[in-house]
């Protein structure tokens, strides 16, 4: 009878150590998968790809953008993807690099925050246009094991 008692407390103990098992959360390659998210963002504005950008953004009313323009603030997914529409219309020839990249990780790997500097490149119809040191800062959640952005704020530095 005790040889029972022992296999069943020792089953109630193995049972018990999977039931509060968490998922391994791995802060360096989240930010790896963060910054090829940011990468991506780059890459689907040079190349005017509005379902990269549909897939980089949470599919959420809760979305929220902030641009350099006091009037630049969009809410809901909808309403980034149509932005990003309408600047495709008037933008051409797109550049951008980003340098001063920073990225926190929570650590439970659900959420994130990132910070870096844009230097934008287009051409407006016949004119080239330079947007030199744009701050780029962000807010991402995790969903489905993809990061997508929650919230975003661009500024522009201050003329001095």
């Amino acid at each position: 009878m005790s040889k029972i008692k022992l296999i069943s407390f020792l089953l109630l103990l193995i049972f018990a150590a999977c039931k509060n098992e968490k998922p391994v959360c791995d802060p360096v390659a989240e930010e790896a998968a963060i910054k090829m998210a940011l990468k991506k963002y780059i890459i689907a504005n040079e190349a005017r790809n509005i379902s990269l950008i549909s897939e980089l953004w949470a599919n959420d009313t809760a979305v929220l953008s902030i641009g350099t323009d006091r009037r630049d603030v969009l809410r809901g997914s909808d309403a980034v993807v149509a932005k990003f529409e309408e600047q495709y219309k008037w933008f051409e020839d797109t550049y951008i690099s980003a340098r001063d990249i920073d990225i926190y990780v929570h650590p439970a790997c659900e959420t994130a925050w990132f910070s870096e500097v844009l230097q934008y490149n287009f051409m407006q119809g016949e004119k080239a246009v330079e947007y030199p040191d744009l701050r780029f800062t962000g807010f991402l959640e995790k969903r489905d094991g993809n990061w997508v952005i929650m919230h975003t704020h661009l500024s522009a530095p201050a003329d001095r």
